[in-house]
Parts: structure tokens; sequence; C-alpha cells
């Protein structure tokens, strides 16, 4: 997708939304807050929790169990590729720090057949930075830590480690009514999406897009609504979009922020240029090692300009630097472009 594509729009691109050119033959499911899905229609959609490269994922309540729950909606095309369905049913435990499916169906929109999983309502600890205080901070890392060596030693490879990857469980508003709800979550915040050439087929779009609701503002108002308190912190991990089976398939590409990359994995990429680099369960233990430094010292590993956006050598040089001996597929690029000319790491 690319800029221009998005200017075919009459409001444009707005980065607290998804790219509403993302809704073409293929792309994602439009979604209308109301609306129920499933077959018998069974889930109600109540509010948008989020959007990455390759799905949407809305508040749903469960009008067969009377609650709520998190409804990730796959795009079109990566549905017939994506093995999250089958990953997230073999990490089914009861008591597992790993996000839970509760069911699975298909759903047939304008732009093709969408994979929906059903799983237990999360909110992201990255929007509840209130609740880092010391007592709460190795419960929280004991829990991830727990939450990955189940993943390995179902033999799953994670892939994409990181805070934004973490979540909490939120009990106290799974057995909320839509009422509740929408009295807790407020007036939704929309964009319409209207077309600037006004002869496009429209089907494939949603009416308007939504934005992604405040969790720690909901939770606040829930409180003061239903004075129901918040209890203690349940800690999941979530997102295996591109978690793959250890010695059952390949590595897909690796979608890690760039500062939670292990060593072989940015090197394969910045020196190899190889982005399809294969990896695995011992690349998670290091992206888990720079979570641990993250949560606990507010502090990442390296002294990185912008987390998400620098000069690649920066980090290689950073880890050399850190970590001290130097593989020897490395020495001749650390030679070449790391140090100036003659001198010696």
């Amino acid at each position: 997708m690319t800029d221009s594509e998005e200017d075919y729009f009459v409001f444009g691109y707005d980065e607290d939304f998804e790219p509403a050119s993302a809704y073409t033959p293929g792309g994602f499911c439009p979604i209308r807050l109301g609306c129920t899905l499933g077959s018998p229609p069974r889930y109600r959609v109540l509010a948008k929790l989020g959007h990455g490269s390759f799905s949407t994922v809305w508040m749903a309540h469960d009008r067969v169990r009377h609650q709520n729950v998190a409804l990730k909606i796959v795009e079109a095309r990566r549905t017939s590729k994506s093995q999250e369905m089958e990953i997230l049913q073999r990490l089914k435990a009861p008591r597992a720090n790993v996000v839970q499916l509760l069911d699975v169906f298909e759903h047939i929109s304008p732009n093709g057949i969408h994979q929906v999983l059903v799983m237990e309502l999360l909110r992201p600890l990255h929007y509840t930075r209130w609740e880092f205080r010391p007592k709460f901070v190795r419960t929280v890392l004991r829990q991830i830590i727990e939450g990955l060596e189940f993943i390995h030693s179902r033999g799953i490879a994670h892939g994409d480690l990181h805070p934004g990857n973490v979540g909490a469980t939120m009990p106290e508003i799974v057995p909320l009514s839509v009422k509740e709800v929408w009295d807790c979550a407020g007036r939704p915040q929309t964009l319409a999406v209207v077309h600037s050439s006004g002869d496009l087929n429209m089907n494939s779009y949603p009416p308007y897009l939504c934005e992604t609701i405040d969790m720690e503002e909901f939770l606040l108002r829930q409180v003061a609504v239903t004075g129901v308190a918040q209890r203690p912190l349940s800690i999941r991990i979530l997102d295996l979009g591109d978690a793959y089976i250890v010695n059952e398939s390949s590595s897909p590409k690796c979608i890690t922020p760039m500062g939670y990359w292990s060593p072989e994995v940015a090197f394969a990429q910045i020196a190899l240029g190889d982005e399809n680099a294969p990896w695995d369960q011992r690349s998670d233990i290091w992206s888990l090692a720079v979570c641990v430094r993250v949560i606990y010292f507010a502090a990442y590993l390296f002294l990185l300009r912008n987390l998400f956006s620098f000069v690649r050598d920066d980090l290689l040089h950073e880890m050399m630097m850190y970590c001290g001996e130097v593989p020897d597929a490395w020495c001749q690029y650390v030679r070449s472009n790391l140090f100036p000319q003659g001198a010696s790491p």
C-alpha cells in the first residue's frame, strides 16, 4: 500500500486508524459496530481493539455464552495460509499464560473468506503503564517467562515477542452486558470512508473506520459505571500469527521489531540482506531478554535513537560491543562496515 493509494480517499490517511485502502479484494473484512458474526449469528461487535498488517481485532459479545470476547478477523488472502488456528489449538490449556482460543469460524465478505479467531478478551500492557509498580513487575515477568516456556514446550516458536504482544485478562469486563460495555466505552471515534472518484464499488469498504478503544480509559469508566474493582494481573502472550511449528514447517519472515532481533537475525537481515533467513526458539529467548530489560528497567538493551527506525549498522555495532566475541561469519562485514579503515574491532 502506498500513500498515493490512500490519497484516493477524501479524508486521507490518519495514523489512528487502519488504512482504508487495506479494504480491497483479498484484504480486510469490512466491519460495522453492532453487526453480528457467526453461523448462526452469535458475536455482536462492540468496539475495535486494534489492527495489524494482516488482521483487525474487535471486542464482541457472545450471545450464547453471555460473555465478551475478542474477534481476530484475518485478511482474506492470508486466511488459507495461516497456521494460527492450529497453533492456538496446540496451546489450549487451563491456566496457561498464552491467549486461549474459544472458537473459530469463517466469515464471507465482499473481499473474500476471512478466518475469525474467537479468543479471550485481553488488554495490552502498554496501555496501562500505571500497573508497573515494583510489586507488579516480578509477577508480570514470571508469567511472561512461563508463557514462553509453555509455547516452546509445545514445539512452537513465537517469532514476534515484545511487550506490545503481551496482554492481561479482563475478567471484570467478560460478564458485562452490551449496554454496560457501550456505557463504559463512550462515544466511538470514527472516520468516514469516502472515495474521491465516486464510481468505485464501495462494498469492499466499511462505511467508517473505528479508532482503537482506549482500554485504560475504558477500565476507569467501568469502575465508575459498574462499581467492579480490577483484579490481580493474569498475563497472556498473544499474537501468534507469525509463529510456526518447529520441525514441521519452516520459519516465516521474521517480523519482530528491530530492537528485539536476536544477533543471528540481525546479521542475516543487515549484513546478508536475507529477510527470509531462518530463526527458531533461540531467537525468542533473545527477544524475551530484551522484554525483561524493557519492562524491568524501562530501558532498551541498546542505545538506539529510535527503536523502529535507525541506521541498521548501529544495531550490529551495539550487539558486537555488548556481546564481545564476534562470530567468524561477521568478521569481514564488521571490518569493512563498522570500523574506520585500518582500525580493528
